[in-house]
């Protein structure tokens, strides 16, 4: 039984760190992007916001990050 529970922690300290390696992995990329759309005009930002949107629209939760950009129903030019 003891082994049964320490094989239990060790594997939940492992799963513990593979989720702080990846929450690292994610906010790095949210930093990138951030970046890259802070270097491009505001018509360009608005496309690349409008194509990661709809790249996303099937996954049910939006990265916060990308809710801050433009305004809830704001007119985005349209991408083609």
């Amino acid at each position: 039984m003891k082994n049964l529970v320490t094989e239990l922690l060790l594997k939940l300290a492992q799963k513990e760190e593979e989720s702080q390696e990846l929450a690292a992995q994610v906010e790095t990329l949210e930093w990138v992007i951030m970046e890259m759309l802070s270097n491009m005009a505001k018509n360009d930002q608005q496309i690349l916001i409008r194509q990661i949107e709809g790249a996303l629209a099937g996954v049910s939760r939006m990265p916060a990050f990308l809710t801050t950009l433009h305004n809830p129903g704001e007119s985005l030019p349209k991408t083609y």
